[in-house]
């Protein structure tokens, strides 16, 4: 028994094979090191990314807003029609012989008001 642990030793194919068995754990670690070093880095793109697209929407929104109200005040400031149509809705008043129809969406009504308490 003793012989054969020293010939196992001596023998060059067994040290071949450690060699080749370290080598492969030793990328294995050198990977999963790497991987581990830029996680982080990964994680903080992911939420820039994310936080990037949220403030696209809102910059479209925004614009969207800047272009109604451009033209708002383009017509305010170039059409009379329009202004005498806003000023007619704003105080409720009509031409004689005009028929209003209103369509006012239920987020625009008021809310009923409850009746007070008696005591």
């Amino acid at each position: 028994m003793r012989s054969s642990q020293v010939h196992r030793r001596k023998d060059p194919a067994f040290w071949n094979a450690i060699n080749r068995v370290l080598f492969v754990l030793l990328v294995i670690v050198g990977v999963a090191g790497v991987a581990l070093w830029f996680y982080p880095e990964l994680m903080r793109r992911n939420e820039m990314s994310r936080v990037l697209d949220e403030q696209k929407k809102e910059l479209a929104a925004q614009e969207l807003l800047r272009k109604q109200r451009d033209r708002e005040v383009y017509l305010l400031g170039n059409d009379k029609e329009y202004i005498e149509t806003i000023a007619r809705d704003k105080l409720d008043l009509m031409k004689e012989g005009e028929t209003i129809y209103r369509l006012d969406s239920a987020k625009g009504q008021p809310k009923p008001q409850p009746a007070p308490a008696r005591k």
